[in-house]
């Protein structure tokens, strides 16, 4: 993965730039002053640098000569994050050698494809394909094997279920989110304002009802907690990855349970996109979706 340093002091716009960082696969090393960052930057020679260029214990211009005069870093491209836009600072940015100019506050789409300009081919997150339409005969099949594994029989069929309704059918389709939780205060909030913000959203409390609805919903992102009634989380994330409609669907694993580090150590050993330590505000939710699938 593209690793990016983060030099940015104000702790909130610190913690939403690695938020939506992680969410789009990039590594990211985040600080609070400038003689931090450049011993990080010389230490794990990142592929680029986000820097603020007001920070309390050197100004982003002075940090950058010394990125630049250094041999281990003078050729990482740094990114300024400022909310002074005036034509002469711009200018004296680019004389130091900053590889671009990032005025505050900022849209996070144009943030990204900035970033990328500086971020090879190579390097970006590898673009999963596109997931197969499952029949609709097909559903029964597949719950009944990812059942298997938990020793519960296939519920009894509802009738109309994976049924399209005719008032949603005309609608223009909507970006879908699945949460597998039994944390109802959580889903409830995330769900009011996800909705606000035009999102479909499903909640499922167990592994089973979980299951059901990624396979015939087939969602554009899940939210997985790890423990979960008749069955954990990790075996509801092994039975999506084995299906191939739904194994490109990311998924984000949480938990109350693991400190951020041992979950982000789970995540990326059970092949998750991300995740997510809880308690989170569900702001943050909404930043991470958004850096996933879009508004």
């Amino acid at each position: 993965m593209p690793k990016i340093l983060v030099i940015e002091d104000e702790p909130d716009q610190n913690k939403l730039i690695k938020l939506r960082l992680e969410a789009r696969g990039y590594e990211v090393i985040s600080v609070g002053k400038a003689r931090e960052g450049i011993e990080f930057a010389r230490r794990e020679k990142p592929r680029l640098i986000l820097m603020d260029m007001i920070l309390p214990d050197m100004h982003g211009l002075d940090a950058t000569i010394q990125l630049k005069a250094c041999p281990e870093t003078k050729d990482i491209p740094i990114i300024a994050l400022s909310a002074v836009g005036s034509p002469d600072f711009i200018k004296a940015c680019s004389q130091e050698g900053i590889a671009a100019y990032v005025k505050k506050p900022y849209d996070p789409k144009e943030l990204f494809k900035t970033i990328e300009k500086f971020v090879t081919a190579e390097e970006k997150p590898e673009k999963k394909p596109k997931r197969k339409t499952v029949e609709k005969e097909d559903v029964d099949t597949m719950l009944q094997s990812a059942l298997a594994e938990f020793k519960i029989p296939l519920p009894k069929k509802e009738e109309g279920l994976g049924q399209p309704r005719p008032e949603a059918a005309k609608k223009t389709q909507r970006r879908s989110i699945l949460i597998i939780d039994d944390d109802l205060e959580f889903g409830r909030a995330v769900t009011a304002m996800l909705s606000e913000r035009g999102f479909e959203v499903t909640v499922a409390l167990d592994s089973v009802s979980g299951l059901k609805q990624a396979f015939t919903r087939k969602p554009d992102l899940i939210l997985l907690n790890l423990v979960l009634p008749a069955g954990g989380g990790e075996g509801v994330l092994a039975n999506l990855r084995k299906a191939p409609e739904t194994s490109t669907i990311p998924v984000f694993v949480m938990s109350s349970l693991l400190s951020p580090g041992k979950l982000e150590e789970k995540a990326r050993l059970l092949g998750a996109e991300g995740f997510i330590a809880k308690p989170i505000e569900p702001e943050d939710v909404l930043f991470i979706i958004e850096s996933v699938i879009g508004g």
